[in-house]
């Protein structure tokens, strides 16, 4: 959830003598890092440093014992991911399999209803930018045409009795779109089953991040009562076309992210790791989690943890099927820098989660193509 990826190079013309030591001659991933532009440089041989090449496999059993050393032990371990590389992979996580293979079998068959029944719930129709996102109307790299996905986004809805949230001035206004054609009904009931079971885990895993930061473990349950949340679940066709992009480099806008995806021969989702370098996410076995550190967890480590840039190219030839869902503390939580982690005699700010949320959201916002309904088919007329 956020912005762009574009790769450039010094120019290949060389400039005058007296202007050569000004221009970098390196090449450049450039993205955006918590709705900022940042860049990379990209570092081969004698200048490339020590950093990751495939993502860390952690079992997540010892989460549900009643062990403290276990969890502890456990907690260890996802530190080191997420101070070192930002990603890693959950498994035996405990979530039924059942649950994710109805979720991906419901996605498959949402995305493949006719153009007009899903743009009911056209996100351009929603404050919050929830329901149905068509191809390319999104577009994080500006270099490109647009992202080559569909999307369907809902999240936290205190007027959606599946979430038992209580009714207050500021959530009383319904934030989620769901299909009313009889073809799409299916739809709600198989994404509510994913949200609840994604959502029972996140809280205990928070638990297990709190320990890895020697925190108490219900640390960051203050903050995380009703917590910001979002499914987006994404289908991504084939690429055929070197230039194009599933979605451009960004960094996620939460506590942290977990991700659910079909089995393809060829990796799409590819994380940057420190000399620049794309690392492929070869997921170990079938339904682990890919979990990702977003800006909030950053934040309170001073960037200790890495909030690590990602993007998806699926250039494999198969279609693609993606669940993130996104875990953020509560909308008027306030977040700043831990204590351990501060400098003495600097200044920190507390940062208001659902504020920041909204400026991260406005961001992707001005990334949405005008376009119209009869431009939104995938291998058609762009």
């Amino acid at each position: 959830m956020s912005t762009t990826t574009t790769t450039t190079t010094a120019p290949k013309t060389k400039p005058p003598a007296s202007e050569e030591s000004k221009v970098e001659a390196d090449a450049y991933v450039h993205y955006h890092d918590g709705g900022v532009p940042g860049k990379r440089r990209i570092l081969t041989g004698a200048d490339a440093r020590p950093t990751f090449t495939e993502l860390p496999r952690i079992d997540m059993r010892r989460m549900f014992s009643s062990s403290l050393a276990d969890r502890q032990e456990l907690a260890g371990e996802i530190g080191a991911a997420c101070r070192d590389v930002g990603f890693f992979f959950a498994v035996n996580h405990g979530v039924d399999d059942a649950v994710l293979d109805s979720t991906f079998e419901a996605m498959e068959k949402f995305f493949d209803l006719p153009t007009e029944v899903k743009m009911e719930t056209h996100n351009k129709k929603s404050a919050k930018f929830r329901g149905y996102e068509a191809f390319l109307e999104g577009r994080l790299d500006p270099s490109t045409r647009g992202d080559l996905k569909e999307g369907f986004l809902m999240g936290e809805d205190a007027t959606d009795p599946e979430q038992a949230r209580p009714l207050t001035p500021s959530t009383s206004t319904p934030r989620n779109q769901w299909p009313t054609h009889p073809s799409a009904t299916f739809f709600r009931p198989a994404i509510y089953a994913y949200y609840t079971a994604m959502l029972t885990f996140s809280k205990q895993l928070l638990s297990i991040f709190a320990l890895a930061l020697e925190l108490p473990e219900d640390y960051f349950s203050a903050i995380s009562t009703y917590p910001m949340t979002n499914v987006r679940a994404v289908h991504y066709p084939p690429q055929t076309r070197d230039a194009d992009v599933g979605i451009g480099a960004h960094t996620d806008f939460c506590w942290f992210t977990l991700v659910v995806q079909s089995a393809t021969a060829r990796p799409a989702l590819e994380v940057l790791n420190g000399n620049g370098v794309w690392v492929p996410v070869v997921v170990p076995e079938p339904h682990a989690f890919v979990v990702n550190i977003g800006d909030f967890l950053k934040l309170v480590t001073g960037g200790t943890w890495q909030s690590t840039v990602h993007r998806v190219r699926n250039m494999g030839g198969e279609e693609r099927y993606s669940v993130p869902f996104f875990f953020s503390p509560n909308e008027d939580g306030r977040v700043a820098v831990l204590e351990r982690f501060r400098t003495r005699g600097q200044t920190y700010d507390e940062i208001t989660v659902g504020e920041y949320f909204q400026k991260r959201l406005d961001i992707d916002r001005t990334t949405h193509l005008d376009k119209g309904p009869e431009k939104t088919k995938a291998g058609g007329t762009y």
